[in-house]
């Protein structure tokens, strides 16, 4: 049988065509991660495109983590994860000039709320739990401290978030999640100012433990009021 990936393009956008056949045929199944592509000459024949088109498309392809050459041997799908398959994304969000601050909280919070969610779905080892208090503790003590190092604090925040991720034994989720840790790191410092020098670093003790606390609890809608609740400041600082 024919695969769709390989029939001929007949479009204005060629390079995008070809990008997006060759997409298709990993999501497809047609292309398994570490498979062999077609040479530049035979994807150039059975696309009816030119080979510079070719080269251009697999170009944009290597630099976004979805393929790679190896020498002496041709290009190869990637065999697993790249953090570079999402910097589009990234640099979408990052270059947006309107709403962005306000796409970034929504993005959190359906990352939050979702990975939450396969948490109590899946269940937790109790182990798992450990890390995760001892990763809570660690940014509690932090904050006690005083003065308070901000971005020690911070730093801890992050872990804290990262173990609960990890909990979820899913590495979509945690490159997806990394990928919004990225984009958060510079807001979660300034939240953290913005509460000491409010004096009410108490909020971000009691906001964490509540967190971990419903976490463990059975009422999902009680642990969604909780994430919701951590973003008090950090919505504000953008106002």
């Amino acid at each position: 049988m024919e695969k769709k990936y390989l029939s001929p393009i007949n479009s204005q956008s060629v390079v995008q065509s070809v990008i997006d056949r060759i997409t298709e045929g990993i999501i497809e199944g047609e292309l398994k991660p570490g498979d062999q592509i077609p040479t530049e000459h035979e994807l150039s024949s059975l696309l009816n495109v030119s080979r510079n088109t070719v080269r251009e498309a697999i170009r944009i392809l290597i630099a976004y983590g979805v393929l790679e050459v190896r020498r002496a041997e041709g290009t190869f799908v990637c065999d697993g994860f790249s953090t570079k398959m999402l910097n589009p994304a990234i640099y979408t969000i990052i270059l947006q000039k309107e709403g962005s601050y306000e796409q970034l909280i929504g993005l959190r919070k359906i990352i939050e709320n979702g990975i939450m969610l396969l948490i109590k779905e899946q269940g937790i080892e109790k182990e798992e739990w450990n890390k995760i208090s001892e990763r809570c503790n660690a940014l509690v003590c932090e904050l006690e401290k005083d003065p308070v190092d901000v971005e020690a604090a911070a730093d801890r925040d992050i872990e804290f978030h990262n173990e609960i991720a990890r909990a979820t034994h899913n590495d979509l989720v945690l490159v997806i999640h990394d990928v919004v840790v990225q984009l958060s790191k510079s807001s979660r410092y300034r939240t953290i100012e913005k509460v000491i020098e409010k004096g009410d670093k108490q909020y971000l003790i009691d906001t964490h433990k509540n967190l971990l606390d419903k976490l463990k609890g059975e009422n999902i809608e009680e642990l969604y009021a909780a994430i919701n609740n951590s973003y008090f400041y950090w919505k504000d600082i953008y106002r």
